[in-house]
This record gives structure tokens, sequence and C-alpha cells, in this order.
């Protein structure tokens, strides 16, 4: 191979994105752009624009809300607690009448299929919410500070079951 073979490889490679890994949950990879691909969707959601600029400490938050709902997608199939298609289709559909949202899929260019699977995963990791808020109240009315408190406790509790090594945060 000449220099001018290598300098041409060389070029192409430097113009190929790197994609940084910021989590490692179970030997799974979780990559930048799926944490910015879930803040730009928490922004849609909150009628923000998407490319609104996350910060340091919101990063950290959508961090932890994506390793939280994969940790619930899975123990929910593992639980084989199901959520109702005609629910995920209406919630797939409410999302699709949102003015950005056109923009968002392309820009990410999701499938129909990976953006059901994304509904679905909201979807799960509420009704585990909404499950484990009834186990562990079962007689009591909580305030809402009760409910945050147990949340927040049985998050930690499902972090540490996990093989999870998290990286800098670009």
């Amino acid at each position: 191979m000449n220099s001018f073979s290598i300098l041409i490889m060389a070029l192409l490679f430097s113009q190929m994105p790197v994609e940084s890994v910021v989590a490692s949950l179970n030997n799974r990879a979780i990559t930048y752009s799926e944490l910015l691909q879930e803040g730009e969707l928490l922004n849609i959601e909150n009628n923000v624009p998407p490319e609104t600029p996350l910060s340091a400490d919101l990063k950290k938050q959508v961090l932890k809300l994506l390793i939280f709902r994969i940790i619930t997608f899975e123990e929910a199939r593992s639980q084989e607690v199901t959520i109702d298609e005609k629910l995920i289709n209406q919630k797939v559909e409410t999302y699709r009448k949102n003015i950005y949202m056109k923009n968002f899929l392309a820009k990410y260019d999701i499938s129909d299929l990976e953006f059901k699977t994304i509904i679905k995963m909201r979807l799960t990791a509420d009704k585990m919410t909404e499950l484990f808020l009834e186990k562990r109240f079962k007689e009591k009315d909580p305030s809402a500070a009760e409910k945050k408190k147990a949340i927040e406790d049985w998050q930690e509790n499902l972090f540490k079951r996990q093989k999870l090594l998290e990286y800098p945060i670009p």
C-alpha cells in the first residue's frame, strides 16, 4: 500500500463518527447517541424543542432513567408483566402527532418497530413502578414524598443487582 492510499484511508476513517459508550449494563453498551436520543424525546414530551441542549446534570438523570427503563423492561419480561398492545399503539399515535416527532424519527433513523419498542419500554417502566408502589404500600395511602423515597430506594436496589459500569459523559 502506497502513502497516498494510506492517506486516503486515514481521511475516510477520520470522517467516521466515533460512538462513545456512556455505560455498560450487564454487558449491554449504552451509547451517547442513545442518551441524546432519550433526552430529545424527553424534551419533546415536555413541549421543549428537541435540540435544546442537555446540561451535565440532566444528562446524568437521563442516563439513570435510561438504565432504569432497560432494567424494568427485563424485570417485566422475567415476571411476565405485559403491556396491552392497544395501549402501546394509542401512545405511539399520540407521540406521532407531536410537531417535532417526524424530524426526531428521521434524525435517528428510527423504524416503526424501534419506536414502538421505545414506547413499550416507557409504558413498562411506568407499569412496573405502579406495581412496585401497590406492593410496597398495600394498606397505606402514601404521600408524594413517601412514594418518591420508595421509588428512589427501589431504583438503587435494582441498580445494585446489575453489572453496571458508568463512564464519563461527553
